[in-house]
């Protein structure tokens, strides 16, 4: 897998957007998510997450293993 961080060309090639706010959206509208974005604005995401994206999306991703029961959560206050 590739883990070098996509650039900004990269971003713009995939997306077709120019704009970080339309390649955020366009993200959320094709992926159901929102990027990481720094603090300009820009999506920091790398080639490896982003290949993990287009696989869920096919169907063909990697299956995931269950990580086991989860434990019971209790409460720190009780509630009057």
């Amino acid at each position: 897998m590739n883990e070098r961080l996509m650039s900004e060309e990269d971003l713009q090639h995939v997306t077709g957007k120019k704009r970080h706010s339309a390649q955020a959206a366009w993200f959320q509208r094709h992926f159901g998510l929102t990027p990481v974005q720094s603090a300009d604005g820009r999506i920091i995401i790398t080639w490896a997450a982003f290949e993990g994206l287009q696989a869920k999306r096919a169907g063909i991703g990697e299956a995931r293993a269950a990580a086991g029961p989860r434990p019971s959560l209790t409460p720190i206050r009780r509630i009057a």
